[in-house]
């Protein structure tokens, strides 16, 4: 059985091909690690948000009316239901899940392996579909739909160097 992480000494790998795969590693190491706060210290980053809802307040007091005021706390307090520890813990993991295979995925295709692609399409779906179930709502959608279109612009650019791909 041939090693998934060594190349493919017959191919030579396009430079699209190797501009994708490092800014995948790149994006999806910072996701990675972005997304560890979450899973493993929750209190931590609920905290930090009522602090920053808590100076975004202060600031916007001075320059608006109450009446916009008003709507502002309106949407913080959907925008709160995110950052329950259940859902912090939760969106986290599956972050952490994602990455890794997106992460995965990338290596396989450096090393001009076809699965790498698939495993890749494996993390998108999960990283789209994540936060639609998670969240839900107008926050959720959103979020899953802005993954949608990087993760169909990304996919699609794969897709381009699928013939070189073992």
């Amino acid at each position: 059985m041939q090693n998934p992480f060594e190349e493919n000494s017959s191919a030579v790998r396009p430079t699209l091909l190797t501009i994708l795969c490092i800014l995948t590693l790149v994006w999806n190491a910072y996701k990675f690690y972005g997304a560890i706060p979450n899973t493993f210290n929750p209190e931590k980053v609920m905290e930090s948000k009522e602090q920053a809802n808590e100076m975004m307040m202060d600031m916007l007091s001075k320059y608006m009316s109450e009446k916009d005021l008003e709507k502002v706390e309106e949407t913080q307090t959907e925008t709160e239901k995110m950052f329950q520890r259940d859902n912090l813990v939760l969106a986290g993991g599956v972050t952490l899940i994602s990455s890794i295979l997106l992460i995965l995925g990338a290596i396989w295709m450096w090393g001009l392996r076809k699965k790498g692609f698939w495993v890749y399409i494996a993390g998108n779906a999960v990283g789209i579909l994540a936060p639609i179930v998670i969240f839900g709502g107008s926050i959720g959608w959103s979020i899953g739909i802005m993954s949608l279109i990087a993760s169909a612009i990304f996919t699609g650019l794969y897709a381009i160097n699928l013939k070189y791909l073992v």
